[in-house]
């Protein structure tokens, strides 16, 4: 159980770092925000390269994942990578102007709590990995892999999905009985 747990959190953690990079590498507005965050919010200076290093170092950190060998470091990396978020996330937050991210399909939310939280949560699961992957126990047998690898991949094809699908069981819950009475009707009728 201990192997899978920890499988599942690095493929978790590849899986967030990997979508990261890959979105502010590919989506110029979202690049353009973290910029515009880094500078203004936190005040950094030359924000323009340190969102360069920072997206490679977010791709880098996801490929030493994957490979078994550097997974002790890169768990140490990302631990470090997710505080740094989680600590500037709760700085642009605290000044309550607006910030947004674009990450993780959060569609531009707004940084908040929220925010905050998850980035914690990841930073919390990055520092398990690296406590963990050195203990009695940690390496999951390849079957046990198989199952964390495709239960992160099924939980995050449900979360990318979560809001049709809450759209879909809407709309069937909402859809009237094929009766000659709408549900509130039928409803009321049958309490007599």
């Amino acid at each position: 159980m201990f192997g899978y747990a920890l499988m599942f959190v690095r493929c978790l953690l590849i899986l967030v770092l990997a979508v990261a990079a890959a979105g502010k590498a590919w989506n110029r507005s979202a690049r353009e925000e973290f910029e515009y965050a880094l500078e203004q919010g936190l005040r950094l200076p030359k924000a323009r390269p340190l969102a360069t290093a920072w997206v490679a170092g977010e791709g880098v950190t996801a490929l030493l994942l994957a490979l078994p060998p550097s997974v002790p470091a890169a768990a140490v990396l990302a631990t470090l990578q997710f505080g740094c978020l989680t600590v500037g996330v709760a700085l642009l937050a605290a000044q309550r102007r607006g910030y947004r991210c674009n990450c993780l399909g959060g569609g531009g939310a707004e940084l908040g709590r929220r925010t905050v939280l998850r980035n914690g949560l990841l930073t919390l699961a990055a520092l398990l990995l690296a406590a963990g992957v050195r203990q009695p126990g940690a390496t999951a047998p390849p079957p046990v892999a198989l199952a964390a690898v495709l239960s992160v991949l099924v939980g995050s094809v449900l979360v990318w999905q979560a809001r049709p699908l809450r759209a879909l069981v809407a709309r069937f819950i909402d859809r009237p009985a094929t009766g000659s009475m709408p549900g509130p009707a039928r409803l009321r009728a049958g309490r007599r």
